[in-house]
């Protein structure tokens, strides 16, 4: 069963990782930035005793970044088609 901190949290990392994606419109810097987000929340939640191992936590962020990210980017792509 999944822990509720880490799908809270894991849903946080979806939303803000497809608002990056939309805002930047560049898969690289998007990219890098979903990256660090996804790897220093999970450093922090372990390091603060929110979640007990962190590749697990990794695994959820980086899930949720990715498609957040690719959620952001075809939303981007689709607002900027004219029509």
């Amino acid at each position: 069963m999944i822990d509720p901190f880490a799908l809270i949290s894991g849903f946080l990392i979806l939303c803000i990782s497809g608002a990056i994606a939309f805002l930047i419109r560049k898969i690289v810097p998007a990219a890098l930035l979903i990256a660090a987000l996804a790897i220093l929340a999970a450093v922090a939640a372990v390091r603060f005793g929110q979640f007990e191992e962190f590749a697990p936590l990794l695994v959820i962020y980086v899930n949720g970044g990715l498609m957040g990210g690719l959620g952001g980017f075809l939303f981007a792509k689709k607002a900027a088609e004219p029509g």
